[in-house]
């Protein structure tokens, strides 16, 4: 092609035909021009290709992560219902002076429990990765950042509290603990058997009290349990809250991954 060129060019130059030389030089310098903007925009249509498939990636690998910490709410706040269930439950033995069964023994080993709440973060490590701005959609990219910086955080440090308060207690409660196992069969139909419950109970987590009477007096304690039912409630509430908030991005996500595939496959 090159050569094509300077042969015409050589010929009208041979032939004295500056005039229709100089025509000829400004286009050929104009299609010179035309093909190297083409090859930038044809550059500039892969690479937004690839940040977008790179951003699909990402979306979908957060959403991924984000059912998959539903899970980990749900077994939380069935936990924190029965620890609710469990302090109103021992209190109410208390105040009515009922005589001891091994259903306030389950009662009361929840007192010492609290759930830990675990969350998958590898689509948002990915994300951090590869910068934040690969999230188009500017409303979609701040609820992620405000979910895996603000709310998970916070939800981590109120539960992190609750446990040391709990750790705390220990001294106050072991007088307490039995040496009777109790099995899944004898469990209250108060309390929800999910999740961590499962667990504690394949583990023979729960046993019977000791010192009932005593402990039907020990005022001091009464109000512990009545701090903790308190705090169960309120701990309980922010993981629904988190949950929701979680369950609204990946409903946002999902609708944004929808636009996004559409317009790749309409530049295919």
């Amino acid at each position: 092609m090159i050569k094509f060129f300077r042969k015409i060019r050589q010929k009208l130059l041979s032939e004295n035909k500056f005039s229709k030389y100089l025509f000829y030089a400004i286009g050929e310098i104009v299609l010179v021009v035309l093909g190297i903007l083409i090859a930038l925009q044809v550059n500039n249509w892969n690479e937004g290709n690839k940040k977008r498939e790179i951003e699909i990636t990402i979306l979908k690998e957060i959403r991924n992560n984000l059912i998959f910490d539903l899970e980990d709410f749900e077994s939380n706040i069935a936990h924190l219902k029965n620890k609710t269930t469990s302090s109103a439950s021992l209190l109410k033995a208390f105040e009515d002076d009922l005589d001891y069964n091994d259903s306030l023994g389950y009662f009361f080993f929840y007192l010492k429990t609290y759930p830990h709440f675990s969350y998958k973060s590898n689509g948002y490590k990915l994300l951090l990765s590869k910068g934040l701005d690969i999230i188009k959609n500017d409303t979609i990219r701040n609820r992620i950042t405000d979910l895996y910086e603000d709310r998970y955080q916070y939800l981590k440090t109120q539960e992190s509290e609750r446990i040391n308060y709990n750790n705390s207690l220990e001294s106050k409660i072991s007088p307490y603990y039995g040496t009777q196992i109790l099995m899944l069969e004898q469990i209250p139909a108060e309390l929800i058997v999910k999740g961590s419950v499962e667990t504690l109970l394949k583990f023979q987590f729960f046993r019977n009290i000791r010192n009932y009477e005593i402990l039907k007096k020990d005022f001091e304690l009464h109000g512990i349990i009545k701090h903790i039912e308190t705090m169960s409630k309120i701990l309980s509430a922010i993981h629904t809250s988190v949950k929701n908030d979680n369950l609204e991005l990946i409903n946002m996500i999902e609708k944004e991954l929808e636009i996004i595939s559409s317009k790749v496959n309409k530049n295919l």
